[in-house]
């Protein structure tokens, strides 16, 4: 893993899912949940020696990871790219 690559792992209800880009959109989209993420998540995301670790309320996780539309998709996903601070 270069310093660029993104790390990415959420944490929801006791499952555990992981994923890596070159973005942080990227990695988000390699991100396979079944059923969407209706619940509060811990995200963690990784970039180079750079560790943030952050709490995604489930409004945000089902908007991101659920059956949204595309522009609830995309608030959201700004929303989370501001959190991280990435």
């Amino acid at each position: 893993m270069d310093g660029n690559t993104i790390k990415l792992t959420l944490k929801s209800l006791g499952r555990v899912y992981k994923s890596e880009g070159e973005t942080l959109e990227d990695a988000l989209n390699k991100l396979q949940i079944s059923g969407g993420a209706k619940a509060t998540a811990v995200l963690v995301v990784e970039r180079g020696d750079r560790k943030v670790e952050k709490i995604i309320n489930g409004i945000n996780a089902q908007r991101l990871f659920g059956q949204a539309s595309p522009t609830m998709r995309s608030i959201a996903l700004k929303r989370i790219t501001e959190l991280v601070g990435l």
